[in-house]
């Protein structure tokens, strides 16, 4: 049903371990300081793609406010996969940047 819905949605990562363990590691490299921006925004981006397909297997049992909180959902995802394409690109570029000290303005 989801890929009816959403035919381009990305499917989780297979090479990922659990959504259990996913949310452990993102707790653990919450903890640091200097937790690298990529690893961070795929773990997000991971749990996020999970979130979404579970919310959307049940789609037929959600009322409005749950569908408009899958939209947000999707929104995210959209935003998080564009930044991250943003700094692949600088990374190629060879620019290291962390787009956590940029200003928000400048992503959009």
């Amino acid at each position: 049903m989801a890929e009816q819905l959403f035919p381009g949605l990305e499917r989780p990562l297979p090479q990922l371990p659990s959504l259990h363990y996913t949310l452990f590691a993102y707790r653990e490299e919450l903890r640091r300081r200097d937790a690298p921006f990529m690893k961070m925004s795929t773990i997000k981006l991971h749990l996020t793609d999970n979130l979404i397909l579970q919310t959307i297997k049940n789609i037929r049992l959600l009322d409005t406010i749950e569908i408009m909180n899958l939209n947000r959902e999707i929104v995210f995802k959209r935003k998080l996969t564009k930044q991250m394409r943003k700094v692949r690109k600088l990374e190629k570029m060879g620019l290291n940047v962390d787009p956590r000290q940029l200003n928000d303005l400048q992503w959009d």
